[in-house]
């Protein structure tokens, strides 16, 4: 009785666990899941955050020199006056003064100053964008890598397992002049390119998976659970629909070639700066004074002064001239380094489209090519198995669809970046435009 309860425990257990395993999906390590975690803890990123808040800082900073000036000093004490012509004691003088001073006008130095500092807010904002952007497409490019590293290195293995199986051999060693038939050669050495593609690709799957450890900070990583993305249609409805288009949309709002047209404005507040030298200054300020037994006499007495100063340097002319001649050069540099920043632009946006282009023109190919190639296989092994050809059109067949698969998993993986890479120079590129976890989607070639 005791074995059949027994039995019937395990029996249970066994149906159970079977149960929890089928219901409970494994967790996958998505694209986004992997961004999300890089961009709350990744250096850069934590930098350029610290970076743009310092930028906000100095804007307020630098609105801060219209605030006006207030201050209070206090002094209390007492005096003792001996051998004087009037000796006395005073004690528990106090004095306390209270001065309020004003920046007026200084011929647009402080207004140049708060511009450039706006400028080099929005600046951080754009570098800020552009981190971010780099690390995605940095993060995506590990990702896909591994998960292209795994499809290349299964495909290998399995055509080293395919060509051993169809040849028949197990060693690849030959001793010269073994005497061996001329189709064991062959087999031999079709069977050892096998063994050394798989070499080759054990290698650039083991620096694909470095790259992933080093990137996300993570170990033990598990390939089966990465899952290719797919892009959302929304994500698509951003891409232009020609080169032209890609080249204005850069040209408008690629963040390089607007930081490029910041600087060009901030060399021209440097030059007003500098052009301020030579202008007058005008400051105000007010203070009341108020003195009880102090200044070694008895009473009280207070005091109220203002006063307007206005000061213009005479020297300036040949004092600042030698700064002011650098700024108006810095800023003809800055005027040609955007003109060259448009020229970069105009091509960056040209290769981007054209990148993209020629990927969905390869996945189609590889996509028909991948097809093509297992139907021969499985008509080369069909025919090999009825005496109807040789192994060697079956090893052929075996490495044109290893060779397929190859490219279809390059050119997949090829065509997602080069979208994130368009996306990333008309400056529309956002972390949550990586993916669609859903299932509607597109662009994801995996069974």
């Amino acid at each position: 009785m005791r074995t059949y309860l027994t039995d019937t425990a395990k029996l249970f257990c066994s149906i159970v666990l079977t149960f929890l395993i089928f219901i409970i999906p494994v967790k996958s390590q998505t694209l986004t899941e992997m961004i999300d975690q890089l961009l709350d803890s990744h250096e850069d990123i934590i930098n350029a955050q610290k970076e743009l808040e310092e930028a906000g800082r100095d804007v307020t900073d630098s609105k801060l020199a219209y605030a006006p000036d207030i201050s209070v000093k206090y002094e209390g004490g007492s005096t003792d006056k001996y051998d004087a012509a009037s000796n006395h004691q005073i004690d528990g003088f106090d004095t306390y003064d209270v001065t309020w001073k004003q920046k007026i006008m200084d011929s647009g130095a402080t207004l140049a100053d708060i511009s450039t500092k706006n400028l080099e807010l929005e600046k951080q904002e754009l570098e800020y964008i552009s981190s971010r952007n780099d690390l995605l497409i940095e993060a995506a490019d590990a990702y896909l890598g591994l998960i292209k590293a795994g499809e290349k290195l299964e495909a290998s293995v399995a055509a080293e397992a395919n060509t051993r199986q169809t040849t028949g051999q197990e060693e690849i060693r030959v001793q010269v002049g073994s005497g061996l038939a001329s189709d064991v050669l062959k087999a031999k050495r079709q069977l050892a390119s096998a063994q050394k593609t798989v070499i080759a690709d054990e290698k650039s799957f083991k620096s694909a998976v470095y790259t992933y450890e080093k990137l996300f900070q993570v170990e033990d990583i598990d390939v089966n659970n990465l899952r290719k993305p797919r892009l959302a249609r929304d994500t698509l409805d951003y891409m232009p629909d020609s080169m032209e288009e890609t080249v204005n949309l850069a040209l408008m709002f690629n963040r390089d070639l607007l930081i490029s047209e910041m600087d060009v404005q901030i060399a021209r507040n440097d030059l007003q700066s500098s052009l301020a030298n030579f202008g007058p200054t005008v400051d105000a300020e007010a203070k009341y004074s108020h003195k009880d037994d102090a200044s070694g006499t008895g009473g009280s007495s207070h005091e109220d002064n203002l006063k307007i100063t206005v000061e213009l340097p005479l020297t300036a002319v040949f004092l600042e001239m030698p700064g002011y001649l650098n700024d108006r050069s810095a800023l003809d540099r800055a005027i040609n380094d955007h003109a060259l920043k448009e020229r970069d632009t105009v091509k960056a946006a040209k290769d981007a489209w054209v990148e993209y282009a020629n990927a969905r023109t390869l996945l189609s190919y590889s996509e028909n090519e991948a097809t093509i190639a297992q139907e021969l296989l499985t008509i080369a092994q069909k025919e090999r198995a009825a005496d109807q050809t040789d192994a060697a059109a079956v090893l052929a067949a075996e490495e044109a669809l290893e060779g397929a698969l190859k490219d279809l998993s390059d050119d997949s993986m090829s065509l997602i970046t080069t979208v994130y890479e368009v996306l990333d120079v008309i400056n529309m590129l956002e972390p949550h435009m990586i993916e669609e976890n859903k299932r509607a989607g597109t662009f994801n070639t995996s069974s």
